[in-house]
């Protein structure tokens, strides 16, 4: 007999690009409106520079990770383990990225978007062969 087995893939190049385009744009303009607002010229350029570029820079990373995580079937089913692991991952890859580059000045930045860009993929996207949670 045949087996019938539907393998729904959680990754594709279309939720790749679901997941990068808001972790980029969504951090950016919530920090250039109310710089833009207060008329502070240093809050809009790091909107897009410090703030937005490290969240995703993050979810990419993450992404490709859980991404290679479904395809070599070493999913990991908690997911806290999942998140706690990815943080340390990208937490870690950011503080040599500050160190590297002496960005010393965006630590706080880099940091909170690196954070937000990792727990909201991780969160939303499975390692399993399932859909979208």
């Amino acid at each position: 007999m045949q087996e019938n087995h539907t393998n729904k893939n959680n990754f594709s190049v279309k939720k790749f690009l679901l997941a990068i385009i808001p972790s980029y744009f969504f951090p950016a303009i919530m920090s250039w409106t109310p710089g833009w607002i207060m008329k502070d010229q240093e809050l809009m350029n790091s909107s897009y520079t410090s703030i937005a570029t490290p969240s995703l820079l993050a979810t990419i990373l993450v992404y490709l990770i859980l991404w290679k995580v479904q395809i070599d079937q070493n999913s990991l089913k908690n997911r806290y383990t999942r998140i706690t692991l990815m943080l340390l991952v990208t937490l870690s890859i950011a503080c040599l990225f500050i160190l590297l580059f002496n960005f010393q000045e965006f630590v706080f930045n880099i940091i909170l978007s690196t954070i937000l860009g990792t727990v909201i993929t991780a969160w939303n996207h499975s390692a399993k062969s399932k859909e979208l949670i």
